[in-house]
């Protein structure tokens, strides 16, 4: 083989190396949103499983906001309020005015969630979680 030869082989190969890490690339780009995927269908099939109106779909909700989460909604605020009342989150539920069994409040702050909440939230995730699977390998392939 000539050097003229080589060198070309040698940039032949380079640009394949090249490609197959954008190939590998994209794979794990695809691969990370299947992740993710995954993980908003279990949450939905608990959201199913637990119902809408549950306070424990609540609590799942509640995990990925920023605290404190100011409610407004009277639904969301018996939420919190079974949730406060169980140690699931720390919250700050507005005055309420003894008008009847149960008076909605106008608002409440959910402060955090507590471990104990946390807790819940992982067994829950936990019963939706399949069987683990090996993470894929993302070496990237050199140029010699």
């Amino acid at each position: 083989m000539n050097g003229s030869t080589r060198a070309d082989a040698s940039a032949d190969l380079g640009e394949r190396i090249a490609a197959l890490n954008a190939v590998l690339s994209q794979l794990s780009e695809e691969a990370e949103w299947l992740r993710e995927e995954a993980r908003r269908l279990r949450i939905e099939h608990a959201r199913i499983r637990l119902g809408n109106r549950m306070p424990l779909w609540y609590l799942l909700q509640l995990q990925h906001e920023e605290m404190p989460v100011c409610v407004l909604e009277p639904g969301e605020i018996r939420h919190v309020s079974v949730l406060t009342a169980t140690g699931l989150v720390e919250a700050e539920i507005g005055a309420l005015e003894a008008t009847a069994r149960y008076a909605a409040s106008p608002a409440a702050t959910v402060t955090r969630i507590t471990e104990h909440g946390r807790v819940e939230i992982a067994r829950i995730e936990n019963a939706l979680d399949p069987a683990p699977m090996s993470a894929p390998s993302t070496r990237r392939l050199r140029v010699i």
